[in-house]
C-alpha cells in the first residue's frame, strides 16, 4: 500500500515526530510510504493518505485538506492532537478518525529518512501525561496516565540537539529522571549531544537541590519555566536563582495571560523577569503567551478573558511588538521595563486601553533610539 504522511500546516516550525514513526511503523510492515507538508499528492498516487493535526483553531484548515484527500486517495484517516479532542468536527464529514496515541508507532524509532533533508535536531519525549491539572491545559485528557518511555532510540543520527517534548519532565521518579540525566551526560561526553532545550518547559515548583546539583554542565539552552500565574511566584524565582549558582545563564520563561489572571499581576510577572536578568545578570527572556480557549474554533481568535477587555488585550500586542523577539521580551533592566510597560501594574492596565496605544509604542521607540544615539554619540 502507498501511503502519504500529511501535515496540512506548512508553518509549523518543527517537523512531525508523530509522522515519521507512522512512517517506521508501516514501512515496517511493508508499506510505501512519503511525506507531504501542506499538500497533497496527486489524485491517484497513493492508496491512502493519514493526516496529523495539532492546534484546534487549525481544524478548518486540516478538515478542508482531509475532505480533497478524500477526492484522491479511496482511504483517509486524520489522527493527532486536535483531532482526539474534537473528533466529531471530522466524523461528522464521514471521516476516520484515530483518538489518541497509536502504540505500535509509538515503540519505533522515527524514520528520519522521510524528511526532504536531515534535521539538525532530534525530538523525543522522556515521558507522557502531567501530575498537574491546569484549567487551560489539555493534557491531562490527551495523555491521562504519567509514565516513562524509553527514548534513545528516537535520535537522529548526526544531529547534536535534542528538542524534549516532556509536559512535566520533573516529575518523575528521582531514580528514573536521574537515569535520563545520566544518558543525557554520557551523550554529551561523547560528543553525540553537544546541546539540549526542554521545550515544553520545567515546573519551577518541583525543582529541587538535588535536581539542579544533577543537571550542573547539562548544555540545557535556554533553561525554560513557566510563570502562568501567581501560584508560581516565588518558586519560579528561586528556581531561576538556583539554576544561576549553577551556572546556567540563558532562561526562556512562559507567561500565559487572558485566562484567569489580571492585568495587573500579568505585569507583575512580567517584570520579575526584568528584575531577575538586572540582579543576576543573566538573560530571563519572557514569551508571553495569549490564552485562547482549545475546545472552541475560533479562527479569528476573539477570546476575552475575564478580566481583560479586547482593547487591552490589543494594547498589550501594540506595546510588545516594537521590542520584541519572534514574541519574546528581553528587558535587560527595570529601567527599560518601566520605559515600556508602566511603573505599576495600575499604569500598566491604563496604558493597554490608551486608544492611541499604537502611536505611544513608536514614540517611545523613536525617542529611546534618539537617547541611545546621542549616548554613542557622547
Amino acid at each position: 500500500m502507498r501511503v502519504a504522511l500529511v501535515d496540512p500546516v506548512p508553518t509549523n516550525k518543527v517537523y512531525s515526530v508523530a509522522l515519521l514513526k507512522l512512517g517506521a511503523m508501516l514501512k515496517g510492515d511493508g508499506h510505501e510510504c512519503h511525506l507531504y507538508s501542506g499538500r497533497l499528492p496527486k489524485a491517484g498516487a497513493v492508496d491512502a493518505v493519514w493526516i496529523t493535526t495539532l492546534f484546534t483553531y487549525d481544524i478548518p484548515r486540516a478538515l478542508g485538506v482531509a475532505l480533497e484527500a478524500k477526492k484522491r486517495a479511496p482511504e483517509v484517516r486524520v489522527g493527532g492532537v486536535a483531532a482526539t479532542l474534537l473528533p466529531h468536527l471530522f466524523e461528522d464529514h464521514g471521516l476516520d478518525v484515530h483518538r489518541g496515541l497509536i502504540p505500535e508507532a509509538e515503540f519505533c524509532a522515527p524514520d528520519y529518512g522521510l524528511l526532504a533533508d536531515p534535521p539538525d535536531y532530534s525530538v523525543t519525549h522522556t515521558s507522557r501525561g502531567c501530575v498537574r491539572k491546569c484549567g487551560f491545559c489539555m493534557v491531562p485528557k490527551l495523555e491521562p496516565t504519567f509514565e516513562s518511555r524509553d527514548w534513545e532510540r528516537d535520535l537522529c543520527p548526526g544531529a547534536e540537539k535534542i528538542l524534549f517534548y516532556d509536559n512535566n519532565w520533573l516529575a518523575k521518579d528521582f531514580d528514573a529522571w536521574l537515569a535520563d540525566v545520566q544518558i543525557i551526560k554520557r551523550l554529551v561526553k561523547i560528543g553525540r549531544v553537544r546541546e539540549m532545550d526542554f521545550n515544553q518547559g520545567l515546573d519551577c515548583r518541583l525543582l529541587t537541590d538535588d535536581h539542579v546539583d544533577a543537571l550542573r554542565g547539562v548544555p540545557i539552552r535556554p533553561v525554560r519555566f513557566a510563570f502562568d500565574g501567581m501560584q508560581e511566584d516565588g518558586h519560579f524565582q528561586r528556581a531561576v536563582e538556583r539554576m544561576v549558582k549553577a551556572g546556567h545563564r540563558d532562561f526562556g520563561v512562559y507567561a500565559l495571560y487572558n485566562f484567569k489572571d489580571t492585568p495587573e499581576d500579568f505585569y507583575y510577572r512580567l517584570r520579575e523577569c526584568a528584575r531577575l536578568t538586572e540582579e543576576l545578570r543573566v538573560s530571563v527572556q519572557a514569551f508571553p503567551m495569549r490564552y485562547q480557549p482549545i475546545l472552541d474554533i475560533d479562527q479569528g481568535r476573539e477570546h476575552v478573558g475575564q478580566h481583560w477587555t479586547m482593547a487591552q488585550r490589543a494594547g498589550f500586542a501594540s506595546l510588545l511588538g516594537p521590542h520584541s523577539r519572534c514574541g519574546q521580551m528581553a528587558a535587560k533592566s527595570i529601567w527599560e521595563f518601566e520605559y515600556w510597560f508602566g511603573k505599576t501594574g495600575e499604569e500598566f492596565a491604563a496604558m493597554l486601553a490608551y486608544p492611541k496605544i499604537r502611536e505611544l509604542a513608536q514614540r517611545r521607540k523613536a525617542a529611546l533610539r534618539l537617547t541611545r544615539a546621542r549616548a554613542r554619540g557622547a
